[in-house]
């Protein structure tokens, strides 16, 4: 299907305006919380802000926490159903690079937004652990999608670890849990950005710098 095909024109605009209407939400959230503390704004106020009505809020977030956050329930998660194994890297290396990419393709909103948000889940760690809830959700499905690559890998050659101990179930855990180590990482060092870390960089930079410190870490040699 291509964007010109004109059945393809209505869905196009309901998702446009479903993505409209979520970020008026999400902004109306950040702006709120920055001006009265994240603690005193309230859904109905949110609500009006982004001129729709509660019901609608509760049709996008599950909360005020997720409207900062920009974690919306109207739309699906993220998935790794469309990856495919390729030689020449681990599946770890796939599945990160597929992440980084579903980052880079999302409207992140404006550096001047950016910064808001950040400054208010620097001042608000507890959403930080609201939004590692939202990683928690989806780890079970990412798992089966990366045995699912791992048996992939196994067909196409000589797999990374061949020892008979390691049972594929837990080899895929164990790559969600390291990718899932990164993104905390990530988001730590994206809300408290230091001189060391860099004001400029962008939270896909942030997660490539995060997996290079944990892999060196867990590989000083």
């Amino acid at each position: 299907m291509t964007l010109t095909e004109p059945a393809d024109a209505p869905s196009g605009a309901r998702e446009r305006k479903k993505r409209e209407t979520a970020r008026a939400i999400e902004v109306a959230a950040v702006e709120l919380a920055l001006a009265q503390g994240l603690g005193e704004v309230t859904v109905e106020a949110i609500s009006a802000a982004a001129d729709v009505t509660s019901r609608t809020f509760f049709n996008y977030y599950a909360s005020k926490e997720d409207a900062v956050l920009g974690n919306s329930r109207a739309f699906p998660p993220p998935s790794l159903a469309s990856v495919a194994w390729r030689p020449g890297s681990s599946v770890r290396s796939q599945v990160l690079a597929a992440i980084l990419g579903h980052l880079e393709s999302f409207d992140m909103g404006s550096p001047a937004f950016v910064e808001k948000k950040r400054l208010l889940i620097s001042a608000n760690p507890h959403l930080l652990a609201k939004d590692f809830q939202s990683l928690g959700a989806i780890e079970a499905e990412f798992a089966r999608e990366v045995e699912r690559l791992l048996g992939e890998e196994a067909r196409g050659g000589p797999s990374p670890l061949t020892a008979d101990d390691i049972v594929p179930g837990d080899q895929a855990w164990a790559i969600v849990f390291s990718i899932g180590s990164t993104l905390r990482m990530a988001m730590h060092t994206w809300s408290s950005v230091s001189a060391s870390t860099g004001v400029d960089r962008t939270l896909a930079e942030h997660i490539s710098y995060a997996d290079r410190l944990l892999l060196g870490v867990a590989s000083p040699g």
